[in-house]
């Protein structure tokens, strides 16, 4: 469920003017937030998981979300890989950012209509 639900025009632009390294710092930040929500939502049972399996929860739900972002750039044909690819990658970052945290949102329903 993390499909970025639109893609607007001031995204579209930053994707452009922003440097690769802030875009990289703002992954970074994307999946620091999204550890935190991860943990809130799923409660303190994330607490009990493997600190390894909490950080693959973290880094899964990041990397499907930005393949999903890259899927929907590509099939509206806005994904040019290969005539710009760092600005494709910026844009899938930005596009990818609020998806994952809805994403999480429903992996935390999901998860909270399920028996252990």
């Amino acid at each position: 469920m993390g499909f970025p639900a639109a893609v607007t025009e001031e995204v579209w632009n930053l994707g452009t003017e922003l440097p690769l390294t802030r875009a990289l710092v703002f992954s970074l930040a994307s999946l620091f937030f999204l550890a935190i929500l991860i943990f809130v939502l799923h409660g303190h049972g994330a607490a009990s998981q493997s600190r390894k399996a909490f950080v693959q929860r973290v880094v899964a739900t990041y990397c499907v979300t930005l393949f999903i972002a890259a899927l929907l750039l590509f099939g509206v044909d806005r994904l040019d890989l290969f005539a710009d690819p760092v600005v494709a990658i910026k844009r899938t970052i930005l596009v990818a950012f609020p998806a994952s945290f809805a994403a999480t949102v429903v992996d935390s329903f999901a998860g909270a209509n399920t028996t252990e």
